[in-house]
């Protein structure tokens, strides 16, 4: 009976973590970007099959997704290695263990201003320990049920959530889509899109982008070729792992659009734009 009572409890908690999120404010038109003035930086951590994407503008800090549980500790270390004091923003882009188990260590450990989260409610293990984080920090996060925009310094920021209540791929298909101008480049972060979220992907934004990160580690699904096609990526990078690798169909197509393929289970990769070229290092 008290196991009982204490699992309502826990419900209810994870239920009010969220139902007291924030709404995206009402949909933006779209946004010029400003004016090169510096440089942009994409981070694409190496932290397995796992999503862990620090994005640096002049005077500010975007993070998408925080990889597993036990990679909190190195993303708080590359923070503070990189003198980053404040995340502005913290996107998680879905609640796969893979995409938000390490929020509750970078919400213990750096500032947060501001956390954004899809529309829909998780149902493992580390999206519990992310909204007992939540409710312990006091942040209220902002639940995106339309698009939104924000600019940092000289860097146009667009966020694109899902557009159904319920998908045959539940957790993957709920992904907020990032894309990001910084002059000439733009950079699209795909989540973990599958085949119902890239076929809104066109309804939702201009598709074509400089720099991929590639949606589900580089999974094949129905529509992959379609959407590698319609972004023309010059420059693709695939969150994978030796023992998890991207499928032979996905390289494939990136091969084909001509784009220069670069994969986490080899180092960490850092893309540094200067409003005109993409610079692409790997360590």
């Amino acid at each position: 009976m008290h196991k009982t009572i204490k699992a309502i409890a826990a419900a209810a908690a994870i239920c009010a973590a969220l139902t007291a999120c924030g709404t995206a404010a009402e949909k933006q038109t779209k946004t010029e970007a400003p004016e090169v003035t510096g440089e942009y930086k994409t981070t694409i951590l190496k932290s397995g099959k796992a999503d862990a994407i620090v994005l640096t503008t002049q005077k500010h800090t975007v993070v998408i997704d925080t990889a597993e549980k036990n990679d909190g500790d190195e993303i708080v270390e590359y923070l503070k290695s990189s003198g980053i004091s404040k995340i502005d923003y913290l996107i998680i882009t879905h609640f796969d263990q893979d995409h938000v188990g390490g929020a509750p260590e970078l919400m213990s450990s750096v500032d947060i201003g501001e956390i954004i989260v899809p529309d829909y409610e998780g149902n493992n293990a580390e999206y519990t320990a992310f909204t007992t984080a939540l409710s312990s920090s006091g942040i209220t996060p902002t639940r995106l049920t339309a698009d939104m925009s924000f600019t940092l310094d000289d860097v146009l920021f667009e966020l694109y959530p899902a557009q159904k209540s319920q998908y045959m791929e539940e957790d993957n298909d709920y992904s907020i889509v990032t894309s990001v101008t910084h002059g000439k480049n733009t950079f699209l972060y795909a989540g973990d899109c599958e085949t119902e979220r890239l076929s809104e992907l066109p309804d939702q934004m201009e598709m074509p982008h400089t720099f991929l990160k590639v949606p589900h580690h580089g999974v094949y699904c129905k529509g992959m070729d379609e959407f590698i096609k319609s972004v023309s990526p010059q420059y693709a990078v695939i969150t994978d792992s030796a023992k998890n690798a991207a499928d032979d169909e996905t390289l494939a197509l990136l091969e084909s659009a001509g784009a220069k393929v670069y994969s986490t289970q080899n180092g960490t990769v850092t893309a540094i734009s200067d409003g005109k070229t993409i610079t692409v290092t790997q360590e």
